[in-house]
C-alpha cells in the first residue's frame, strides 16, 4: 500500500507554508499581501459597520430615544475596528512575505 501523500501527484517538500486555518498563506508576493490586507480591514469595515448600526437602534429605542446620528457607528465603532484588522493583516502578510524573501524562497 502506499500512503496518500505518494498518489496525490505532488512531490513532498520539506518546507512548509505559513497558514491560517487551514489555508495556505506562504506564497502570496507583496501585491498580493497588500490586496488581501486591504480586503481584510474593508471586511471587517463592512461587518462592523452592520452590527453596530442595529446595536445603535436598538440602542435608541431601548432608551425610548429617538434616532439619534448613525454616524456614530461609523466613526468610532467600525473605522476603528476596519484600520485595526488592516494593520494586523497587513503585519501578519508581510512578515510571512519577508521571512520568505530572506531564506531565498522565491
Amino acid at each position: 500500500m502506499t500512503s496518500a501523500q505518494d498518489t496525490s501527484g505532488v512531490p513532498p517538500t520539506g518546507d512548509q507554508d505559513a497558514k491560517l486555518f487551514g489555508i495556505p498563506l506562504g506564497r502570496f508576493g507583496l501585491f498580493s499581501s497588500l490586496l488581501l490586507s486591504v480586503a481584510a480591514g474593508f471586511m471587517a469595515f463592512f461587518f462592523t459597520t452592520f452590527f453596530a448600526i442595529f446595536g445603535v437602534v436598538i440602542y435608541d429605542s431601548f432608551y425610548h430615544l429617538s434616532m439619534q446620528n448613525l454616524s456614530i457607528s461609523y466613526k468610532f465603532i467600525s473605522a476603528p475596528i476596519g484600520v485595526m484588522a488592516m494593520l494586523f493583516s497587513l503585519a501578519y502578510l508581510l512578515s510571512i512575505w519577508v521571512r520568505r524573501k530572506l531564506a531565498h524562497h522565491d
